[in-house]
C-alpha cells in the first residue's frame, strides 16, 4: 500500500484545530490509515490503494474534518464559470487529455512537497507507473490558453525539462535526463513524441516523462494547471477530480476545461456528486449493529456524504473523489468506521451447522499424500500465469481463458486452464538438480463456461510429471495405476491424440465412461521450447470428477 507523509501541523492548518498524538492514532485508522510512525511532526501511515483522495494532507484533513465534526456532509467546491479551452490531437499510442485549473492558491514548501507526493503516489497506483495515467502540474500563469496536446518528432522542438538549465530536444531526454532514462520505455518505440503546449507555443511537458522548467510550481504560484494524459478516460477522470479537489483545499475555486478530440468532447473535472440506493438496514445485518435510520444517515455525513430517505432506502450522495464506493456494502463499512469498530459490541452466535471441512478438500489433502508416498514432491504454482506458458510453449492451441484486463505484468496475464505447462516451467527452472525429478500439484484451473452466472467453471485438478533419462509412458501409467487402486477406482486407457504429447504415447484416462484426464510422454519440440535434455512423461486428472465419482 502507498506509504504517505505528512506533517500533523500542516493538517491542524487545514482543520483550523490543534490535533494530539492519541486523536491522530485514533483518528487514521477510522478512515483505513495504518499509523507507521509518529515522530515529532511528522506522521507516517499507509493508506489503502481504494483511497487515493487520502494520498496526501489535504484530502486527509478532509476527511478527519468529517469524523470530528468539523465539517460535515458532502464538501462544497466552488467552480468557475470558464471554461479552459484544449485541443487535444495526441498520439494513437496515448490517445487522451483531461485538464482542469486551481485558482487563488496558498502554498509554501510543506504545500508543494504534499502536491508533489500526491502526484507520485498517484503515478505509482492509478498510473500503472505512469504507463496508464500521468500527471502533469503547472504555473498557470505562465500559460496562454488553449492549451494543445500534441505530437512532435523527437527532434523536432526543444526545451528546458524540470530541474536543467539547458534546452533538450525529447529525443535527448530519453537519453540525458534521469526521468527520461527511467520513463523513456513508454515512448520510446514510436515515431512521434506527445507534447503538451500553449497557444504561443510554451512547452509545458512531454508526457508522461518530464515537466518544462519554465511552469514549475513554486511557493510563489497561485493558480495551477493540472493535466493527465493516458489511455483509460475513466481513469484519468477520476484521478483529474483526485488531484484538483486536494488542491481546492487549500485554493478558492476549480475551472473546469473542455477538452475537443477526434474521439469526442469531455468538460473536465467531474465534480457531482453521483447516487446510490442504500438499505439501512444492511448496518445490522453484515455489520451486527443496530441503527435508526437517523443514525445512518449521522455516520454518513460524517464521511463527507449527503443522504435523504427516499421511500424505505436512503439516496446517498458520495463525493466525485471517493472513488472506492462501488456497491452498498463500502457504505456499511463507512457507517461503521464513523460509528468506529471499537464501539461494536461483541456478539456470541449461535452455530448455524455443526462445521466440516469441505469434501473436496479432504480428498485433495488425502491425493496429496499418496503422491507424496509414492515419492513425488510437491510445487506449488500460482493459478494466474500467461497464454506463453500455457499454449505457446506446450505446442497446444489456444482455448477460451479468463484474461487479466490491465496486466501488470507480461507473466500474470490470465488464469491457468490445465497444471502441466507450470510443472514444465518448474522442471524447466531446476535443469540444475539432479535426475529423476518427479513432482506433482493439486490445484484449481478456471475454464469458461458460458452457463454459469460468472461465465467461469473451476476444477481441482492433480498434475503429474516425471523427468528423468529413462522417463517412459510405462513409468507414468504405473503412478496412476497406483493411485487409482489407492483410491479404489477402476479406469481404462484410451487411445487418444494431445497437441503437447508424442502420438502414439498418449492415452485418456476413463472412469465410468467418464473422461477424467490424460497421459503420455511430452514431444520432443515442447522439450525443446522449455530447453530441457531428458524425457518428461506427465499426466494431469481432474479430481472434481474423481471425486464425484467416488460418491
Amino acid at each position: 500500500m502507498p506509504v504517505i507523509e505528512v506533517l500533523i501541523s500542516d493538517l491542524e492548518r487545514l482543520l483550523g484545530t490543534k490535533l494530539t498524538r492519541a486523536e491522530v492514532e485514533d483518528l487514521l485508522p477510522r478512515v483505513k490509515c495504518e499509523v507507521e510512525s509518529i515522530e515529532g511532526d511528522v506522521v507516517v501511515y499507509e493508506a489503502t490503494h481504494d483511497r487515493p483522495d487520502l494520498y496526501s494532507a489535504e484530502g486527509l484533513a478532509r476527511a478527519l474534518g468529517g469524523l470530528l465534526e468539523i465539517e460535515v456532509g458532502l464538501p462544497k467546491f466552488k467552480v468557475s464559470g470558464d471554461l479552459i479551452p484544449v485541443e487535444c490531437r495526441g498520439p494513437s499510442y496515448r490517445p487522451y487529455v483531461l485538464v482542469a485549473a486551481v485558482r487563488g492558491l496558498k502554498l509554501d514548501d510543506e504545500a508543494v512537497r504534499q502536491a508533489m507526493q500526491l502526484q507520485e503516489k498517484l503515478h505509482a497506483t492509478y498510473g500503472r507507473n505512469r504507463r496508464k495515467v500521468s500527471i502533469g502540474i503547472y504555473d498557470l500563469s505562465k500559460i496562454e490558453p488553449p492549451v494543445r496536446y500534441v505530437t512532435v518528432k523527437p527532434d523536432e522542438v526543444s526545451f528546458v525539462p524540470l530541474d536543467f538549465a539547458e534546452e533538450m530536444t525529447p529525443r535527448e531526454i530519453l537519453e540525458k535526463h534521469p526521468k527520461g532514462v527511467e520513463y523513456g520505455h513508454l515512448i520510446k518505440g514510436y515515431d512521434v513524441y506527445p507534447l503538451l503546449v500553449d497557444s504561443k507555443g510554451l512547452v509545458l511537458s512531454m508526457p508522461p516523462i518530464i515537466n518544462s522548467e519554465d511552469t514549475r510550481v513554486t511557493e510563489e504560484t497561485r493558480d495551477v494547471l493540472i493535466d493527465v494524459t493516458g489511455t483509460d478516460l475513466r481513469a484519468m477522470m477520476e484521478v483529474l477530480t483526485v488531484v484538483a479537489t486536494s488542491l481546492f483545499e487549500r485554493g478558492e475555486e476549480i475551472v473546469r476545461a473542455e477538452v475537443k478530440g477526434s474521439w469526442g468532447t469531455e468538460v473536465s473535472p467531474k465534480l457531482d456528486p453521483y447516487v446510490v440506493k442504500f438499505d439501512p438496514s444492511l448496518v445490522k445485518a453484515l455489520g451486527g449493529v443496530k441503527m435508526g435510520v437517523e443514525e445512518v444517515v449521522k455516520m454518513l455525513e460524517k464521511m463527507r456524504m449527503e443522504a435523504r430517505p427516499l421511500d424505505e432506502q436512503l439516496e446517498v450522495k458520495v463525493p466525485a473523489y471517493r472513488v472506492d464506493i462501488l456497491h452498498p456494502v463500502d457504505l456499511v463499512e463507512d457507517v461503521l468506521m464513523a460509528y468506529g469498530y471499537e464501539n461494536i459490541e461483541p456478539e456470541l452466535l449461535p452455530p448455524q451447522h455443526p462445521g466440516r471441512e469441505d469434501g473436496l478438500e479432504v480428498f485433495s489433502r488425502l491425493v496429496r499424500e499418496v503422491m507424496v508416498g509414492l515419492g513425488f514432491q510437491e510445487v506449488a504454482n500460482y493459478m494466474l500465469t500467461n497464454k506463453r506458458v500455457l499454449y505457446e510453449l506446450m505446442n497446444h492451441p489456444e482455448l477460451p481463458t479468463v484474461e487479466v484486463e490491465n496486466p501488470k505484468q507480461e507473466t500474470y496475464t490470465c488464469l491457468r486452464t490445465w497444471i502441466t505447462p507450470q510443472l514444465m516451467q518448474v522442471l524447466s527452472r531446476s535443469k540444475h538438480a539432479d535426475y529423476p525429478q518427479r513432482i506433482f500439484e493439486v490445484g484449481d484451473v478456471a475454464l469458461v463456461d458460458e452457463t454459469r452466472d460468472n461465465r467461469v467453471r473451476e476444477e481441482r485438478r492433480l498434475a503429474i510429471a516425471i523427468a528423468a533419462a529413462n522417463a517412459t509412458f510405462t513409468d507414468i501409467h504405473a503412478v496412476v495405476n497406483s493411485l487409482m487402486k489407492l483410491l479404489g477406482l477402476e479406469y481404462e486407457l484410451r487411445r487418444t491424440k494431445h497437441p503437447s504429447l508424442i502420438d502414439g504415447r498418449a492415452a485418456a484416462v476413463v472412469v465410468k465412461g467418464m473422461e477424467v484426464g490424460f497421459l503420455g510422454e511430452v514431444h520432443p519440440e515442447v522439450l525443446e521450447k522449455w530447453e530441457l535434455k531428458v524425457p518428461v512423461a506427465v499426466a494431469e486428472l481432474n479430481l472434481s470428477a474423481l471425486r464425484d465419482l467416488l460418491d
